[in-house]
């Protein structure tokens, strides 16, 4: 099975495109860039509403973390949302309702039911060390940064919850919460440089960029990069993770690339980013690479360029979750993926623990029972009714693991703590063990191989 987070990248990518489309045929407008390309020899829309939605009419301010440093003091004793009886937290969700106007039809199941039929069973048990779980609901606009900010405001400053957990769209989201708001997040794909920026605590279950040197490294396991002429390419946003990355986890390896590019157009520009990642195609053939390594955001945009040519190197794309995210709807040429690898983390739909969810959701709602299905194995345009129950069922997993372990003292300092000594844990869905500690706030769970199938037209985990 593929990671989480591949149907939500996949959905964010053809989003993008449509909304992109369809506001440059409205404009009328085109642009083109230059990118960077270098080889070894050179130095070289429309407002929707964010509508929260509370379990109870109360309202808590936002408080500000203090400033410790370090250690279980480092967001001090600020605990917006707790009493001694309750936990509010926020929880947010894609307004998918609003991409109709593109032709966009999405159904991830109903995300408050989600979370709210796993709360009700957290709560019937007697809740967190003795505190109810109380959630506020608030769908998010896809279309228009305006109004997302305005609902992490709601949630933050009119609300004041303790905690937001949810589907995020970017980390600049989640930044809005865990920087600006200073109020703690469970989820979201943080780098190293975005967890540097919190003033609230900040766990998750993926790394993001920052997972490239274990990508590297799983590609390269078996001498599978040994001999090999390789070139790079990436987005003008992952160049850091191409420089501090990718490039350092290669020549460990002993590999240095003979050639790399970063694009520098827009990814909402297919036009000016198709005619880049040409130029790139064409100094990777004339410098005899016969491996490209796509990072990270490239992976949706590299394929349909390499389709226009007779060049065939074999591709290794350093996130399946992109690179499948490219392949979304559309039928791609088995030729240009040949022998593809991509890495990510392995997740099991069949996990005990994520199966424990479903049956909790089918009994809270009968009708749903049969329908919750591996949303990897439903056909593209049809419902994946069971991705907001197994967002649902890791999220809220890991957020009662940590606010169990800070215990009845509840607060950003303890939350913290507890979650930066957490250690070993098993979050529902995930077929490695989370190492949740100081260094590795998004679980340190590492990459695993897929393969290319030209069977699915998708990127399947060895061994699946």
């Amino acid at each position: 099975m593929t990671s989480r987070r591949t149907l939500t990248r996949a959905v964010a990518v053809a989003v993008a495109v449509a909304v992109a489309v369809a506001v440059a045929v409205a404009a009328g407008a085109t642009a083109l860039a230059g990118c960077s390309v270098q080889s070894s020899s050179t130095t070289t829309s429309t407002p929707t509403s964010s509508g929260t939605t509370s379990a109870t009419g109360s309202t808590t301010p936002s408080a500000s973390a203090s400033a410790s440093p370090t250690g279980p003091l480092r967001f001090g004793t600020v605990a917006p949302g707790v009493t001694a009886s309750t936990i509010k937290i926020g929880i947010i969700y894609p307004d998918y309702a609003s991409l109709a106007i593109y032709h966009i039809n999405i159904n991830q199941g109903s995300f408050p039911e989600a979370y709210g039929a796993q709360i009700a069973k957290i709560n019937a048990a007697g809740g967190i060390d003795g505190r109810k779980i109380v959630p506020v609901y608030a769908k998010f606009s896809l279309l228009n940064p305006a109004a997302s900010t305005q609902t992490c405001v709601q949630l933050t400053a009119d609300d004041g919850v303790f905690a937001v957990l949810g589907t995020f769209e970017s980390d600049t989201q989640a930044l809005c919460y865990a920087q600006t708001h200073k109020t703690a997040v469970i989820g979201s794909t943080p780098s190293n440089a975005d967890f540097a920026l919190e003033q609230a605590p900040w766990f998750a279950l993926d790394h993001g960029a920052d997972d490239a040197p274990s990508a590297i490294a799983a590609m390269s396991a078996g001498g599978r990069l040994t001999g090999k002429k390789v070139a790079v390419i990436a987005l003008q946003q992952d160049a850091v993770t191409l420089d501090q990355g990718v490039i350092p986890a290669l020549k460990g390896e002993g590999i240095t690339p003979v050639a790399t590019a970063v694009m520098t157009a827009s990814t909402s520009d297919s036009t000016a980013l198709g005619s880049e990642v040409a130029v790139a195609v064409q100094k990777f053939q004339s410098v005899g690479a016969n491996v490209v390594i796509v990072v990270g955001g490239m992976a949706p945009e590299y394929g349909p360029v390499e389709t226009k040519t007779t060049y065939r190197p074999q591709l290794l794309f350093t996130s399946a979750s992109d690179v499948t995210a490219g392949l979304f709807g559309v039928k791609p040429d088995p030729t240009v993926y040949k022998n593809a690898l991509a890495a990510d983390i392995v997740t099991n739909y069949n996990d005990p623990a994520n199966l424990a969810c479903v049956a909790t959701m089918e009994a809270a709602y009968p009708a749903l029972k049969g329908k919750l299905v591996n949303p990897t194995s439903v056909p593209a345009g049809k419902p994946t009714l069971a991705t907001s129950v197994d967002d649902a069922c890791a999220e809220l997993a890991l957020f009662s693991d940590i606010a169990a372990k800070a215990g009845k003292d509840l607060n950003y300092g303890t939350f913290y703590q507890a979650g930066t000594t957490l250690g070993k844990v098993h979050i529902p869905s995930y077929s490695q063990d989370a190492d949740f500690t100081a260094t590795t706030p998004a679980g340190g769970l590492s990459d695993s191989l897929y393969t290319f199938s030209p069977t699915s037209s998708s990127f399947i985990a060895q061994g699946s």
